[in-house]
């Protein structure tokens, strides 16, 4: 792999040999970083060019100040969506009431525990702890039906049955409060001089909630917080399901480098045809109660069909795959579940007070009006998936770069395997199944075989060294740190999706309104010419 630099135009820099030529390695630079990834794609010129137009006398000092009071409400609902995945994949928020809930969930997502119960039962009752594709394929079936009771009976789960069977239509999923989720952010106004450090002492210097303020304030979103993470847990386990059980041949398969270094010692490596029982397992146990840095992990060894640690660079980029997929899917799910439980434009939800009387919010309106308000919320639920799906596409692939990260990661990493040089091999192989490595033929009986010009074939290999899992995270955590907060990256790019098409709309606005403008002016300089 190499770099590709511009040519420097400066004669004396270039006969200049003390110097260092070229950028060093670096992350998310153009030119001293080393010219690997490009700042610039047309969303973030997009987003800039909506940040400059910014009304800052007006107190416009965000995209979100910009905002509508209906599009606000989308800005909202992503905002809790990013704090509620970011506090499942392991991302520091602030607040004493999130160290609280951290410290106290020590026993992951209580609603699963009949469900690794079930895997406990399965691995015990499990022959040598391994399994065949049909085993594997009949195990993971009973296990998503088993996630998909546990989803439909959790607190969290849209209640869309009840109303349509004629039942009670007021249970409410937590999903409600998902606006009201979101991470406090203190002000940052720096002290400017030291006597006002020493006016205002240490406490007024650091902006701190007082902890009985700060109890009051998320004692309300506590437990929706702990529904609204479980839930997402659950999804997680379930899109972890769905994804795995497309996947057994990438499981069994075994990479062609792997081929050619048995064929470097004459031996032909079986195709696989059982799955580790435990391995399997605790990739169902990260989906399902640990961060993203786990989940990679235990991808990682169920990757490693030989247990010695090490993975291809293919095999590599199918870990990460593996891990990027699921997450994606259960994101998706998640926003599709948090529309369906309150309205995004218009009418409201049957709400439940604590009585248990049931009241509807909504007023006796027209058919006329009811039929355009169920227009403009279906409208908004469609172009608001539509941003997702398209983040969901777009921002790991083009803004994040995986591919090229990935080939950064494991050409820039330490590797111990074959001193991290590629090995240069030349093969030989027959029609009457002989291999050797170098010169001399050696045929299955264990002789030497003649004729070896005529009758082999010579193969030049060249073996790319191995990676384990800790040379992989010492490069992974300072050039692709996505990694470590996938559902986060997401959220962002979707935010960002809901800007552009927020700042779209107020641009078109403002060019219909000039051009309206224009027209009238031209109109009245017409009439005026016509009457004189």
């Amino acid at each position: 792999m190499s770099n590709t630099s511009s040519t420097n135009k400066n004669p004396t820099q270039q006969s200049d040999n003390s110097k260092p030529k070229g950028p060093g390695i670096g992350v998310d630079s153009n030119t001293e970083g080393g010219g690997v990834w490009a700042q610039t794609n047309a969303k973030r010129d997009k987003l800039g060019e909506l940040r400059l137009e910014l009304k800052f006398d007006l107190g416009q000092r965000t995209l979100d100040d910009a905002a509508t009071s209906e599009e606000k409400l989308d800005l909202w609902l992503v905002d809790g969506i990013k704090a509620v995945c970011s506090f499942v994949d392991g991302v520091e928020l602030r607040g004493e009431c999130v160290e609280q809930l951290r410290s106290s969930d020590v026993d992951g997502v209580p609603h699963l525990d009949d469900f690794y119960g079930l895997l406990k039962e399965f691995q015990e009752n499990c022959d040598g702890g391994k399994i065949n594709k049909g085993q594997y394929e009949t195990h993971l079936k009973n296990l998503m039906a088993h996630v998909e009771q546990i989803r439909t009976h959790h607190p969290a789960a849209p209640r869309t049955s009840d109303t349509e069977e004629g039942g009670s239509s007021t249970a409410q999923s937590s999903l409600v409060h998902i606006r009201d989720i979101m991470e406090f952010t203190p002000p940052n106004e720096p002290i400017k001089s030291t006597k006002e450090i020493k006016k205002k002492g240490e406490e007024g210097a650091s902006h701190i909630i007082p902890a009985s303020l700060e109890k009051d304030l998320s004692q309300a979103l506590s437990l929706p917080l702990i529904d609204c993470s479980e839930y997402f847990h659950i999804l997680l386990l379930q899109s972890c399901l769905l994804n795995l059980s497309e996947r057994w041949d990438d499981l069994v398969r075994i990479s062609d480098a792997d081929q050619d270094r048995a064929a470097t010692t004459g031996a032909t490596l079986a195709p696989l045809e059982q799955v580790d029982v435990p391995k399997l397992h605790q990739v169902l146990e990260a989906f399902g109660t640990k961060g993203c840095a786990e989940r990679t992990e235990a991808l990682w060894n169920l990757m490693d069909w030989d247990d010695d640690g090490l993975l291809d660079q293919v095999e590599m980029d199918q870990v990460v795959s593996m891990t990027l997929q699921p997450v994606e899917a259960a994101l998706k799910s998640f926003v599709e579940d948090c529309i369906a439980v309150w309205p995004l434009r218009a009418g409201d939800p049957f709400i439940e007070d604590s009585v248990g009387e049931e009241m509807s919010l909504q007023k006796n309106k027209g058919a006329y009006k009811k039929w355009t308000e169920k227009r403009k919320e279906k409208k908004a639920k469609k172009v608001l998936l539509k941003l997702l799906d398209g983040a969901i596409k777009r921002h790991f692939k083009i803004d994040v770069e995986v591919p090229h990260r990935l080939r950064c990661c494991y050409a820039w990493a330490d590797k111990e395997h074959q001193g991290g040089k590629v090995q240069s091999v030349l093969v030989e192989s027959t029609g009457s199944g002989i291999e050797s490595d170098g010169d001399s033929v050696v045929d299955a009986a264990g002789g030497n075989s003649g004729g070896g010009f005529f009758n082999s074939k010579k193969r030049y290999v060249e073996l790319d060294p191995k990676i384990s899992y800790k040379e992989f995270r010492e490069v992974q955590r300072e050039h692709f740190p996505h990694l470590d907060r996938i559902t986060q990256e997401l959220c962002t790019g979707f935010k960002e999706e809901v800007w552009m098409q927020q700042g779209k709309r107020r641009q078109n606005a403002e060019v219909k309104r000039e051009g309206l403008a224009f027209l009238a002016v031209v109109s009245l300089i017409d009439i005026g010419i016509t009457l004189s």
